[in-house]
């Protein structure tokens, strides 16, 4: 049997190798051992810090200047405002009309309001107002009638159409549609106007419409139990088109009341669904409070707990806050 002998030079290329093998595999290991990560307390200042408050099961998160950068953090203050009270309905845009609707002949009243037959002006594709002409007398000085028919439209003729068209244009002023409940009636602000809104699905309009009260009686809806109110936009550069249907915002009476409110961003909710806001108590120091909601107007959210006014609070990167004082990172 023969032993075969390796020469010192093959002995010296296997060593070679190994080594390089080895240096490659150890190098991620030898990367991770020089990274520093996040320093801890006592040496430079880490990323977050969470802090244990006395009484509470929050943690206060302090973040350095640059974590505070990269999660957006920004800064507004709790406030006061005095709110006014509104509604938002349903409105439909119809014709304008010479005359308001009249009661009809021994129709009754509820609570006070006129009951309308028929289709009530401004309801129709043409609004327009019927009168007759004297009546002639026949030879003998007997009444030929009643005469013809004399129709007053009080905007340029148009061709006529059926009333469920459309995206016609109104050439004068539009009278706006609301339905409303006797209760509503009684809560509503009847000399303020009311603010007209594209439905969600619309494309908004083109300026900020604001409708006129009518002066008209409200007429009852007696299949509904319901009254018909309308609000008119004046003039014909309004672009509201006929049958087209729109949010109407209505004022409720009482006194504008100042109250807290936060901007709706700063309110963040968790799982449970309880409301909290981020206060900001020192230069990058964060404390989660529990805030009470009364109602979210437009982008405010109207507090009946919470924070003193002037309080500093998050308005961006709450929920961010809520995250890194979970989970600490």
């Amino acid at each position: 049997m023969k032993t075969r002998h390796i020469a010192p030079s093959c002995h010296g290329r296997h060593a070679a190798l190994l080594a390089t093998v080895a240096t490659l595999l150890l190098a991620p290991v030898a990367a991770l051992a020089t990274d520093p990560g996040p320093s801890k307390p006592g040496g430079k200042n880490p990323a977050v810090t969470l802090e244990a408050i006395a009484g509470s099961t929050v943690k206060r998160v302090v973040l350095s200047a640059k974590a505070a950068e990269r999660l957006g953090i920004e800064i507004g203050k709790v406030g006061e405002e005095s709110i006014v009270h509104k509604q938002m309905v349903s409105g439909l845009v119809t014709a304008a009309a010479d005359k308001p609707p009249a009661a009809k002949p021994g129709g009754g009243t509820f609570g006070g309001f006129a009951q309308a037959g028929g289709t009530p002006a401004g309801a129709g594709a043409v609004a327009a107002v019927v009168s007759a002409t004297p009546a002639q007398q026949k030879p003998g000085g007997e009444p030929a009638g009643l005469g013809k028919v004399v129709i007053e439209s009080p905007q340029p003729p148009t061709p006529a159409t059926p009333s469920t068209r459309t995206n016609i244009p109104i050439l004068g002023d539009a009278w706006v549609l609301v339905s409303l409940s006797a209760a509503e009636w009684e809560r509503l602000a009847k000399d303020k106007p009311a603010r007209l809104l594209p439905l969600s699905t619309r494309d908004p309009l083109s300026s900020e419409l604001l409708a006129q009260p009518s002066g008209v009686a409200p007429v009852e809806d007696p299949k509904r139990s319901m009254l018909s109110l309308y609000y008119i936009v004046p003039g014909a550069d309004h672009g509201l088109t006929l049958n087209s249907r729109l949010r109407v915002e209505l004022q409720i009476s009482g006194i504008e009341e100042k109250q807290k409110v936060v901007p709706y961003s700063a309110v963040y909710y968790d799982g449970k669904g309880a409301a909290w806001v981020y206060v900001n108590t020192k230069p990058l120091t964060f404390e989660r409070q529990r805030i009470s909601v009364e109602r979210i107007v437009r982008d405010v959210a109207i507090l009946s707990g919470g924070p003193a006014i002037g309080t500093p609070v998050v308005t961006v990167g709450a929920s961010l806050l809520f995250g890194t004082e979970i989970f600490g990172k």
